[in-house]
């Protein structure tokens, strides 16, 4: 298991991690981007195509166990700040994670039980697991439970299983030197698929899953794109610089 989280003090802003999401195939596509503003917090970006209405998602972690607390979901306002549209929360004493999101239709809730600890949410590119990962840099066998939120079969929450991870060892991702793991989901729908970590970051280089990953997919694959340089002034950059040039009241 990855929890309790060892958390690491970043000495330079966190980098941004830049990743595509898509079916194995490369259909379905988005990108989504990730920073850490502090060890116990992470920001994610997720856009399907320029002018689009993408998401912005912030992410809390529990200072003392490591885990994830909350999420709060919405889209980016007109100064790259966040306007909030939807919340999940977790409490560890029931393992209950909690959610509401403001839809057109209008506002939604649900409430599911998480049996397996640490859990990671299969939303948002997997950016609560990347996020330990990059804490934790795992190099033995770990196990993780896995909610969704989407709207199968009526539901807004829903728990697809546990993940575990089987360290297969050293491996190799383009140029970069990579640990491989071996991924099977215990669950309604089981699944298989592959992570590959870099070996000294700690961060998701290619991830995965033959499960859907969101409503409209068949399977699930986020690969890294890109990564540059991090911290504030260049994160708000990045949120603002996508809408310059599209038409106001999109």
């Amino acid at each position: 298991m990855l929890s309790p989280l060892i958390l690491i003090a970043a000495a330079a802003p966190a980098p941004i991690l830049h990743y595509v999401q898509s079916n194995r195939d490369g259909s379905v596509s988005e990108q989504i981007s990730m920073t850490r503003p502090s060890v116990t917090s992470v920001a994610v970006y997720r856009h399907g195509g320029r002018c689009g209405v993408p998401t912005y998602v912030t992410v809390s972690f529990d200072p003392k166990s490591g885990e994830v607390a909350s999420l709060d979901t919405g889209r980016v306002g007109a100064k790259g700040e966040q306007v909030r549209s939807g919340r999940f929360d977790f409490d560890p004493a029931t393992r209950t994670l909690s959610a509401w999101a403001d839809l057109p239709s209008g506002r939604v809730s649900d409430s599911i039980l998480v049996p397996d600890r640490p859990w990671h949410l299969f939303n948002y590119g997997w950016a609560t697991l990347n996020a330990e990962l990059q804490s934790a840099r795992p190099r033995r066998d770990f196990a993780f439970g896995l909610p969704w939120a989407g709207s199968a079969s009526g539901s807004f929450l829903q728990y697809k299983g546990r993940v575990r991870a089987h360290f297969r060892g050293y491996d190799q991702h383009g140029k970069q030197q990579a640990l491989l793991f071996n991924l099977s989901l215990e669950g309604p729908e089981p699944a298989t698929g592959k992570l590959l970590l870099d070996a000294s970051g700690g961060h998701i280089l290619l991830a995965e899953l033959s499960v859907a990953g969101h409503g409209d997919s068949r399977d699930f694959r986020i690969e890294l794109h890109k990564v540059e340089k991090g911290g504030a002034r260049a994160w708000t950059r990045l949120l603002r610089k996508r809408d310059a040039n599209c038409p106001k009241g999109r």
